[in-house]
């Protein structure tokens, strides 16, 4: 079990429970910039890739896909996901998988892929749009949450398990050392002890110069902002978000 897998079973319900409302930037921010970018997907085929419990495996079920299975690393991600989508009567499907080995998942190739702040775990950036473009049918499509490279370049840089202190929260944009940090969600839950989590940071040219290389074609980038509302209800929230925005969503075509 990698260090990744191992730290999402650890956090499966814990993110869960933070992520799962209605003002949560998932909901509030992200799916609906998301739902203005979707091409035309019903009676398509979709595989949303680092789906964890399902929150938009489900929300693209939504629009009357023919088949739509998620995939995860996390084994306890995936039950949670199977058991809202049984208590939900939906036939979404899901699977256990490494994006960094989707050569290893046996499904035939799909019209659009889906994932969301997934790819920020993966290294290897050039070879994941590779195999990411050739899974995709002719003229098929993508849309790809990324966590903001603004955002990650303020992850603290990993310190061998030392936890970081706040002031190792700043920017080093072009630093691309491992990054070390606590999860929200495990920070302010009293039921699960303190965790730090792993990832990297990539730069804006890591990204677009490995969508090129794949041979994908790039026809919306997005950066989208807090509701306007939130200005007045979580000004805390909406001024964090404005400083230091956490998406970057884009729209692919092969």
């Amino acid at each position: 079990m990698n260090t990744i897998e191992e730290s999402w079973n650890v956090m499966a319900m814990a993110y869960e429970d933070f992520t799962e409302n209605s003002d949560s930037y998932s909901y509030s921010i992200e799916w609906p910039c998301i739902q203005k970018m979707l091409p035309k997907i019903k009676g398509k085929s979709i595989i949303d890739l680092g789906c964890g419990t399902g929150r938009f495996t489900f929300l693209l079920e939504n629009e009357k896909p023919d088949v739509i299975t998620g995939i995860d690393l996390s084994q306890q991600m995936l039950d949670i996901a199977r058991d809202k989508a049984q208590r939900n009567n939906s036939t979404a499907i899901f699977a256990k998988g490494d994006l960094n080995n989707l050569d290893l998942i046996n499904m035939n190739k799909v019209d659009f892929i889906f994932s969301s702040t997934t790819f920020h775990y993966i290294l290897d950036l050039d070879t994941l749009f590779y195999k990411l473009f050739n899974l995709l049918n002719e003229e098929g499509s993508c849309i790809i949450t990324l966590m903001n490279p603004v955002y990650t370049a303020g992850y603290p840089i990993d310190k061998n398990g030392i936890f970081p202190s706040d002031e190792d929260w700043n920017i080093r944009y072009l630093d691309k050392s491992l990054r070390s940090y606590m999860q929200p969600w495990i920070e302010y839950n009293d039921t699960i002890n303190n965790y730090l989590s792993s990832s990297y940071h990539h730069t804006f040219s890591d990204y677009f110069n490995a969508i090129i290389k794949a041979g994908f074609h790039i026809l919306q980038v997005e950066e989208p902002a807090p509701p306007l509302e939130w200005k007045e209800r979580f000004y805390n929230r909406y001024d964090s978000f404005i400083q230091t925005p956490s998406f970057l969503i884009l729209k692919l075509v092969k």
